[in-house]
């Protein structure tokens, strides 16, 4: 992914995190990606860590009351902020009875107020459908950053069943904002072939080629080589895919992810990116040449090669 899509990625989570609009924090492009990931984790730290000692005192008292009681009191009395912060410190397999008594509206309240960090051994424990349930309201109300935040920490079974209930194109948008990078390739190997294929589809239709190729550049060789040429072979889809590289300058990304391609679907992209060549100035010419071979595919794209150093 390149920095400055990492960039937008963590404004987005921090201004979710704050209760802001992105452009607000739109100062921040100007720091790199890892400072802004920092910054949002210890403002998280700050707003759970700040009332421990009463959270623990909640919890400990929680223990006295029947589920059913407890998650009336949760919805009705505590809310969805301060019943997130409590969950960390309650035991697991109580807190997931106390789930199983909310409506799914609430829960996914409180799954937006949530650290999962805090709550994993409970996320883990709850059932498929629970979480589904919970995964089609968020994606109603348009959370990605929540769901993103959730992904690492399902189990195969919940994420399958999660996949079953949001469409490609939310998923794009989960992925852009996915917290744990290290279970992506894991995360999107369960999802069944044609819904793969299905994803570069859904950011032509929608215009997320920036969320779709910081997937596709985040996944290893062999999914991002499938993905990328499952682009290629839709004649729309790979027009649509070159311009937007034009449009909104996704030149370094792209030309990494063509690496994984096989040599038919680059030699297709290649074909594509030539007609885009006579719209550059010169300068704009020797960037995209230097970019390619950076990326290792300035001698892997055909006629593309030529027309550059023309």
């Amino acid at each position: 992914m390149s920095d400055a899509l990492r960039v937008r990625a963590e404004v987005i989570k921090l201004a979710r995190l704050l209760g802001r609009a992105p452009d607000d924090l739109a100062f921040l492009h100007r720091v790199g990606p890892v400072a802004i990931r920092h910054l949002r984790e210890q403002a998280t730290d700050v707003l759970f860590e700040a009332e421990s000692r009463r959270l623990q005192r909640l919890a400990t008292a929680s223990r006295l009351l029947p589920p059913t009681v407890l998650a009336t009191i949760a919805e009705r009395a505590f809310g969805p902020l301060l019943a997130g912060r409590v969950t960390g410190y309650l035991e697991p397999d109580r807190a997931g009875k106390v789930a199983g008594k909310l409506p799914v509206a609430f829960r996914a309240d409180l799954a937006v107020e949530l650290d999962p960090r805090r709550a994993r051994e409970v996320i883990t424990r709850l059932p498929a459908q629970s979480v589904a349930e919970v995964a089609h309201e968020l994606r109603q109300r348009e959370e990605y950053v929540a769901m993103g935040r959730f992904a690492g920490h399902l189990t195969d079974e919940a994420i399958v069943a999660v996949f079953a209930v949001v469409d490609d194109e939310a998923l794009l948008r989960v992925a852009f904002v996915l917290e744990d990078e290290e279970r992506l390739d894991h995360v999107f190997g369960l999802l069944p072939a044609p819904r793969r294929a299905g994803l570069v589809r859904a950011a032509a239709d929608a215009d997320l080629w920036p969320e779709a190729l910081d997937l596709l550049s985040r996944l290893s060789e062999r999914l991002c080589g499938e993905l990328a040429d499952a682009a290629a072979a839709q004649e729309v889809v790979l027009d649509s895919l070159v311009r937007a590289a034009k449009d909104r300058d996704l030149w370094t990304t792209l030309l990494q992810v063509a690496r994984a391609m096989g040599d038919e679907s680059r030699r297709r992209l290649g074909e594509r990116l030539v007609g885009l060549v006579s719209g550059l100035t010169p300068t704009q010419r020797e960037r995209v040449a230097q970019l390619a071979r950076d990326a290792g595919v300035f001698d892997r794209l055909g006629t593309f090669r030529s027309v550059l150093e023309s």
